[in-house]
């Protein structure tokens, strides 16, 4: 009987990882992605990843706006009072 290249247990049928080629059983990945557990984990934490990258370039992008729309409030603000000095 062949063994499951992440668990070493004795397994009927074992399939092959796309990613890293390892020969795995069903409990240790998803047969029907053809992707052991190993690799899934890393594309789970690569997505994470990711997504944490766009959060922060978003919050970033965010804040530059919101910093810009202070800078023109208080530009305006300081026109306004030169203003009233001339008044």
């Amino acid at each position: 009987m062949p063994e499951c290249g992440i668990c070493g247990e004795n397994a009927e049928k074992l399939y092959l990882c796309r990613n890293c080629g390892v020969k795995f059983c069903e409990n240790d990945g998803s047969p029907e992605e053809k992707i052991c557990i190993n690799c899934s984990e890393k594309d789970k934490e690569n997505r994470e990843a990711e997504h944490e990258a766009e959060r922060e370039q978003e919050h970033e992008g965010a804040s530059t706006i919101r910093d810009e729309e202070e800078r023109e409030e208080e530009a305006e603000e300081d026109r306004d009072e030169n203003l009233d000095d001339y008044r």
